[in-house]
């Protein structure tokens, strides 16, 4: 299989698959196919079947059909399908198959789907990192497992903006949940801070700060800034947190982001950060993380001596 034999096709055939099926086949990839359990049930007349030929994807009846016509197989069915699309095709795969399971899944899961193929199929977990709608094939899409390096090799050429993590299945999952704590804790602790503002009469003027604070330089920058600075000066900033939530409570506002984070920083005071670093911030985030994870493994090994 290469980039000009490649016979490509979908397990599922939804929003995400539609448009990725738009930019490949814009990008020069013709005869891709799909299997969907709606597609082989709908009428000829279906919205589904109009969509699928306005993408050039044609549908067919069955997985097997679908191992048959097509070697690069990708999954983009609801996380919770991901087992259940894999058992219904994994009489059909060969050698000579990869399947690509780009839905949002759990780590075990894709951990559990790259054993069920061990020996049988290439196996690669992908996770879409933005969204396709807006992006496309252009999609930041994370790949980890065995054969992510010739999956991105097949379709790069097509315009995919495929980022190998790893060779292990289950990374790529894992790198899209755990940016998914940042991403939409950032949303959680916005919308308390902008309530709290709101209530104050002050949220145009706490928006902009905020903006111009993350602005200012680049986030790399940030995030060495946000992590080595609370490592060496958590215990003065549990002091201002404590009054931060002081506010936001006789304001009547959500506390919940501000409590969790106020505990956040009384524990990492108490893992001795700024004595460890002679109070100077480290040039990296890796140090301070490594102290961090192993200040909280020595913590839970001294709960639990028997762990």
């Amino acid at each position: 299989m290469t980039t000009d034999t490649l016979r490509f096709g979908f397990m599922g055939f939804g929003e995400a698959g539609y448009h990725f099926a738009m930019g490949l086949r814009d990008a020069g990839l013709s005869g891709i196919v799909a299997y969907s359990r709606s597609g082989a049930k709908a009428a000829a007349d279906d919205p589904l079947h109009r969509r699928a030929a306005e993408a050039g994807v044609e549908l067919l009846a069955s997985p097997k059909a679908l191992c048959e016509r097509a070697d690069l197989i990708v999954a983009v069915t609801q996380g919770s399908a991901a087992l259940p699309a894999l058992r219904s095709i994994k009489p059909y795969l060969r050698s000579n198959h990869i399947y690509v399971d780009a839905s949002t899944a759990a780590v075990k899961a894709m951990e559990q789907a790259g054993r069920l193929l061990e020996g049988k199929a290439g196996f690669v977990d992908a996770a879409i990192m933005g969204t396709v709608p807006l992006n496309g094939i252009k999609v930041i899409t994370v790949a980890s497992g065995a054969c992510a390096g010739r999956f991105k090799a097949l379709l790069a050429p097509y315009g995919m903006n495929i980022h190998v993590v790893s060779d292990r299945p289950g990374a790529a999952s894992a790198m899209k949940l755990i940016r998914s704590v940042f991403m939409k804790g950032v949303a959680g602790l916005l919308l308390e801070s902008l309530e709290a503002a709101q209530r104050y009469g002050i949220m145009d003027a706490v928006a902009a700060d905020i903006a111009g604070s993350i602005d200012e330089r680049p986030f790399e920058q940030t995030i060495r800034r946000f992590v080595c600075g609370t490592a060496v000066h958590a215990a003065r900033r549990v002091h201002e947190m404590s009054e931060s939530l002081a506010l936001l409570r006789a304001l009547g506002a959500s506390t919940r982001m501000t409590r969790a984070t106020r505990a956040m920083i009384i524990e990492i005071a108490g893992m001795g950060l700024r004595e460890r670093f002679a109070g100077r911030e480290p040039d990296s985030i890796r140090p301070v993380m490594e102290a961090v994870v192993n200040a909280r493994q020595a913590a839970r090994t001294t709960v639990d001596p028997q762990r």
